[in-house]
C-alpha cells in the first residue's frame, strides 16, 4: 500500500475525515467513483487525486521553469442555470428580505450567532 498510488476506500475517507474534510457519503461515494483505479474498485487512486486539488494552487513542475506565471484558477460554477427565479419570485423574494430586515431593524435582532 505505501507508495503504491491507491489506497482502499476505508483508508481514503478515514485521511479526510482526519484533515476536517466532512462530506457526506453521497460526496464520498462520487469521489471515490471518480478516482477509484480501474483494475480494483475497492481502492482510490490517491496520487491522482492530490493532483487535481493541487491545480488549485499551482502548476506542477514549478520549481523547474521558475519565470513560468502559473494561470489563474477558474473555479466551475455551482449555480445551475436552470434554477433561477423569475420576476414574481423575484419581487416575493425581496419583499420578504424587506420584512426580514425590518423586524431585525425594530426589534434588535441579532441573528449571526444563531447560524
Amino acid at each position: 500500500m505505501l507508495r503504491k498510488g491507491s489506497v482502499p476506500i476505508s483508508k481514503f475517507r478515514t485521511v479526510l475525515n482526519a484533515q476536517k474534510i466532512y462530506l457526506t457519503n453521497e460526496e464520498y461515494t462520487l469521489l471515490e467513483e471518480h478516482y477509484k483505479v480501474s483494475t480494483d474498485a475497492t481502492k482510490v487512486n490517491y496520487v491522482l487525486f492530490n493532483e487535481e486539488m493541487e491545480k488549485i494552487f499551482t502548476e506542477k513542475d514549478l520549481e523547474k521553469d521558475p519565470l513560468k506565471k502559473p494561470a489563474e484558477f477558474k473555479a466551475p460554477s455551482i449555480l445551475d442555470p436552470k434554477d433561477v427565479l423569475n420576476e414574481q419570485e423575484e419581487k416575493e423574494l425581496h419583499e420578504a428580505l424587506i420584512r426580514i430586515g425590518t423586524e431585525v431593524k425594530h426589534k434588535r435582532l441579532l441573528l449571526k450567532p444563531f447560524f
